[in-house]
């Protein structure tokens, strides 16, 4: 009995799924004979007690990856922010420009910019720069330009190939089925003249047969003497596919990679550069938010102490309640003040820590160290356009762009030409059976080896195709890019030096205005204490205080502000030299090759320094890279530059203004 429902137990197990088995099959057979579709009403279930459970409407439901990725460091750790609702005294956290600067570039992968790139990462994550861009240029092995120079030698790395098959075919109904065999292998390397060797080793089989066994070994070799020869072409195009001709173009070779390369790190070096002046920007703008929050600070206690003043004069009948009330609309003011410009602080310090790649909230505030620069910046105009148009890492990228052009259309020419290639090969033939003998009888390998039977063909192989229509539509197409590029080349020049030009304006500009801005606050400071000193003896009435404190804390203000904007201005000048990452001691450097390429550097150079002078032989290909900057500009050859660009001068006197052009805001009213 036992047994019995031990044995009741475990069919009832499984008799669910031997059901739903049955009506599957049932499912299957009704859908398959009838046109209507079943429906759950047509499947009946002998446990049917609770109906559909197990359905889940996924079909339209918006689905989540299942990736295991960690939450950044800064992210995790970030404690609640600062604002308004929640002011804490943290500890307060000095930092320098250079720290913020280092920071932003040891802490993010990503750049981040700042204004209106702001969060670029979010809206576009395909088109943002990382520090991985020029490594995954350099391991591309895309078509075009998206390859990278190891894919462009492995072109010549040495191929083998080899195989190996067996077969039989039956040709009669009633004839015997012959076997068949054959092995193949061979070595092939491509080289830089457009050449081609080819080893190969095969043998194939044959049963019946006299000599079932016949095999060569030997070589053959193809040279291009026209169209897509020589090393200049294949250093440019790489070696020549008939297969893609038309979709790889001439751009598949060592020097066109390694100008994408190059290529990658001008685009990674002007985004370091803009995220560079992004961080400046963001640490002048915090210095400037405290500055702010200071003068919205002493405008508060100004006007609460002036409020105190009269509350205590309309106690005792010396002010009328319309003055007391003016005074406290004067002490809400400042106070709205207080908490804009506090909440203004909050988001500045918030930015920083963004840019510099920092926790939100680690318990700290950051505040500036570096004070702004106060001191006249006389910019030179001759030395500033010749080093914008020498250090801008935008001419470098396009300049590399045209050399690319240059180049290809070199390449395409070649292709103009009929295609002749110089063909040869030897081969040494062998046959017999069995394939290899121990005593030395006649076999495959014997026959090979001593019976001399070689064959040999030498000769050309020509291909024109009559009117050339796909090579010239591809020299006329390289032509016009390169002649796009060109033009493209020189509105950058013109656009650079605008540039240099409207950034001398701002530095001139803001130093001016800081300057005036200085001495509206010594006014404004000076007339605040001579009204409170008329106030205070009854002859002045209050309206007139709180005005001038008012004009005060706007002319504290207006000159941290300008202040901040000449910082900025200079700043924006370094960008339009293209100096700014030198200006903060930021310097950009490929990484090393591998040991064995400076080994074979080294061997290279122990020859040239030991060889003898050929002052009538020239390099071939011809070199086109220069090892430091692309070439310095030199506007001005005739002179010199009487001040060094990037140091603080003296301020400029009547003698060195330009007589002409703007006339100049007469004098006497700031002596």
């Amino acid at each position: 009995m036992n047994n019995n429902r031990s044995t009741l137990r475990r069919n009832a197990h499984h008799a669910p799924s031997r059901l739903l088995l049955t009506a599957s099959v049932l499912l299957l057979v009704v859908s398959g004979c009838s046109a209507r579709k079943a429906k759950l009403c047509d499947l009946q279930y002998c446990d049917d007690v609770s109906g559909v459970t197990h359905y889940r409407g996924y079909s339209s439901a918006i689905e989540y990856p299942c990736l295991d990725n960690q939450t950044a460091h800064s992210v995790a750790v970030s404690l609640e922010p600062r604002s308004l609702s929640r002011r804490v005294d943290d500890e307060p956290r000095d930092l320098s420009l250079h720290e913020a600067i280092r920071s932003a570039l040891a802490n993010n992968d990503v750049i981040e910019l700042g204004g209106g790139s702001a969060k670029a990462s979010l809206r576009s994550p395909g088109g943002v720069s990382t520090v991985y861009d020029p490594g995954i240029q350099q391991s591309g092995v895309l078509f075009g330009r998206g390859r990278g120079v190891e894919a462009a030698l492995a072109d010549f790395d040495t191929t083998f190939n080899t195989s190996m098959l067996w077969g039989r075919s039956r040709t009669s109904p009633t004839g015997t089925a012959p076997e068949s065999g054959g092995f193949a292998s061979g070595l092939s390397k491509r080289f830089a003249s457009g050449s081609t060797l080819s080893l190969n080793h095969n043998w194939n089989y044959t049963s019946p047969a006299t000599d079932k066994y016949f095999g060569t070994i030997g070589a053959s070799y193809r040279q291009p003497l026209l169209a897509a020869s020589g090393v200049e072409f294949t250093r440019i195009a790489g070696p020549v596919n008939r297969a893609f001709g038309p979709i790889t173009g001439v751009s598949q070779g060592v020097l066109i990679a390694r100008i994408s390369a190059d290529l990658s790190l001008a685009d990674f070096e002007a985004a370091v550069r803009n995220a560079t002046l992004d961080v400046e920007n963001a640490y002048w703008d915090l210095n400037f938010a405290y500055r702010s929050y200071d003068t919205a600070v002493v405008a508060h206690q100004s006007a609460f102490q002036t409020w105190r003043e009269s509350q205590d004069r309309l106690e005792v009948g010396v002010l009328k309640p319309a003055d007391e009330l003016q005074a406290r609309d004067r002490l809400y003011e400042t106070k709205s003040g207080v908490e804009t410009s506090l909440n203004a602080l909050y988001k500045a310090e918030t930015e920083v820590r963004r840019l510099a790649g920092l926790p939100m909230n680690d318990g700290t505030v950051l505040r500036p160290t570096d004070e702004p620069a106060i001191s006249e910046f006389v910019p030179d105009w001759k030395g500033s356009l010749s080093e914008g148009l020498t250090h801008r890492v935008e001419l470098r990228r396009q300049k590399w762009s045209i050399k690319s052009l240059q180049l290809q259309l070199i390449a395409a020419k070649s292709l103009v030409r009929p295609r002749l290639d110089f063909v040869s090969s030897y081969n040494v033939n062998g046959l017999g059976d069995p394939l290899i003998t121990k005593n030395g009888g006649a076999s495959g390998f014997g026959s090979l080896t001593h019976d001399h039977l070689e064959s040999w063909t030498m000769g050309v192989e020509m291909s024109v195709p009559l009117g050339f229509r796909l090579a010239r539509s591809q020299v006329r197409n390289l032509e016009l890019q390169l002649t796009r590029d060109t033009a493209i080349l020189a509105s950058q020049e013109r656009n650079i030096a605008h540039d240099i030009a409207t950034a001398i304006q701002d530095v001139t500009s803001a130093y001016a205005a800081a300057q005036s801005n200085r001495k509206r606050l010594e006014a404004a400071d000076r007339r605040v204490m001579l009204l409170k000193e008329e106030h205070a003896v009854g002859t002045l009435t209050l309206d007139l205080v709180l005005r001038a404190q008012s004009s005060l804390a706007d002319a504290e203000n207006a000159y941290y502000q300008q202040l901040v904007n000449y910082n900025k201005a200079i700043a924006a000048l370094h960008l339009a030299k293209g100096t700014s990452l030198n200006n903060n001691g930021i310097f950009l450097a490929e990484g090393r090759w591998c040991p064995e390429a400076y080994c074979d550097a080294m061997v290279r150079a122990g020859a040239r320094t030991h060889a003898k002078d050929a002052p009538h032989l020239t390099t071939e290909p011809r070199e086109f890279v220069s090892p430091g900057p692309a070439g310095s500009v030199d506007l001005y050859p005739q002179e010199s530059p009487t001040t060094e660009t990037g140091t603080q001068l003296p301020p400029v006197t009547e003698e060195t203004r330009p007589s002409e052009a703007i006339p100049a805001v007469p004098r006497g009213y700031d002596e």
